[in-house]
């Protein structure tokens, strides 16, 4: 496979929808990490915490649970509107955080880290270009750490959620795929640990749910007709007060973290 080719639905033109304000604005509907996530983040750090990048750092879900566990902090991330997000919901960012607004692939760090994270985020960038120079911007025992999307488990309506998405989703590329397969098919990484982290007792109201699904590729609002997403919002509506009549949704949270080395 030619480190070149990317899923389609993966190109340029679907990843920047994060920068539309309508995505922006639903991430806070997103669920939190689960806390071992970040427990799984410190323990790859070295005995005296070191320094991390995250790439694409977006709002800030990471960057300010993982800032706890390190000396330093760059993180770099491509939208000005997710990053402005990020300041307006944090009312001071801690010293040794730094905020970068960036490209990834263009990024040139004036040092090397102990970590690089990437959360819900690699997926979007060039993977040949990018990969490399995380494995030139990392310490000679420093990691890169890939935290998968955080998704609720075991929901009643899931099946039919299924169907529902592709109906309304306007990236009709979509296929299903496997991030850290796809790296290690092209030669560019090296997996040497993975963990699950899960959050047990997470509860939302059934409109948030629905606007969280606003913060994903193929539901920006500003690319769907208002008939569409309104269409979209009633039928998840119903899907889910079916199973939820008390307006609140309860389910597990879940995320994974994969943990190696970039080729150089």
């Amino acid at each position: 496979m030619s480190s070149a080719e990317k899923p389609r639905h993966l190109a340029p033109d679907y990843a920047s929808q994060f920068c539309d304000r309508s995505v922006v604005r639903a991430y806070a509907a997103r669920p939190p990490y689960p806390a071992r996530v970040f427990h799984e983040l410190a323990a790859l750090l070295p005995a005296k915490k070191g320094s991390a990048l995250e790439l694409g750092s977006g709002t800030g879900d990471l960057t300010f649970g993982l800032a706890a566990h390190v000396e330093e902090l760059v993180a770099v991330e491509s939208s000005p509107a997710m990053l402005s997000a990020a300041i307006r919901r944090h009312a001071s960012v801690p010293k040794h955080v730094r905020l970068v607004l960036a490209n990834a692939e263009a990024f040139e760090p004036r040092e090397k880290f102990s970590l690089v994270v990437a959360a819900e985020s690699l997926h979007w960038m060039d993977w040949a270009k990018l990969l490399p120079n995380i494995a030139r911007w990392l310490k000679h025992d420093g990691w890169l750490a890939l935290v998968s999307p955080r998704r609720l488990v075991a929901l009643p309506w899931e099946a039919q959620l299924r169907e529902l998405i592709p109906r309304f989703s306007t990236n009709q590329d979509y296929q299903p795929y496997d991030l850290v397969e796809q790296l290690t098919q092209r030669g560019l990484f090296v997996e040497h640990g993975r963990a699950l982290a899960s959050e047990p007792s997470f509860t939302q109201s059934v409109d948030a749910y629905v606007e969280s699904f606003h913060s994903r590729n193929g539901f920006s609002r500003e690319r769907m007709s208002a008939e569409a997403a309104a269409a979209f919002d009633g039928a998840l509506r119903t899907l889910v007060l079916a199973h939820s009549p008390s307006g609140e949704v309860s389910a597990s949270v879940e995320a994974t973290v994969v943990w190696g080395r970039p080729t150089k």
